[in-house]
């Protein structure tokens, strides 16, 4: 299931409905599998461990396979995805079919959103399903394990 939806984009750029086009409803799955390969590219490997702070495991961040996107707070990823949605899908499309400069300008704002977002969601804690409730996983100095074994 994506983080987001056509009714979601609503809230952001109400207008993008009103160029001809019905539904964007493939974008938010392509944006979904673009955000799960931001997080294995940017914030898993600098976990050394992945698994709530509570019960380390041996699964290590360099091993992208351990991450469970079923187990992502869809919620904590809804901006991020309609960042995304905007910037990489919809505002592309819309440019090169209707064109005008003012799509140019909101790709690159929508695109700087999306990289603010995964900051400020990597920073404050990536939400995962352990059990029956979400850990958060806090962003971890790779110095700091190794500071902990001395």
């Amino acid at each position: 299931m994506a983080f987001s939806t056509d009714a979601d984009l609503l809230k952001y750029q109400p207008y993008v409905f009103e160029h001809g086009v019905a539904a964007f409803v493939a974008y938010h799955d392509d944006a979904k599998a673009d955000i799960i390969r931001d997080i294995q590219t940017f914030w898993l490997p600098a976990q050394l461990y992945f698994s709530a702070p509570s019960r380390p495991s041996t699964i290590t961040g360099t091993q992208s396979g351990a991450l469970d996107e079923a187990k992502l707070n869809p919620a904590q990823w809804l901006k991020a995805s309609v960042y995304k949605v905007l910037a990489a899908y919809v505002l592309p499309s819309l440019a090169a079919s209707v064109g005008g400069e003012g799509f140019v300008s909101m790709i690159a704002f929508y695109e700087r959103q999306y990289i603010k977002e995964l900051q400020n969601v990597f920073a404050a804690g990536v939400q995962y399903l352990e059990g029956s409730q979400y850990v958060t996983i806090y962003a971890r100095l790779q110095a700091e394990p190794l500071r902990m074994q001395r």
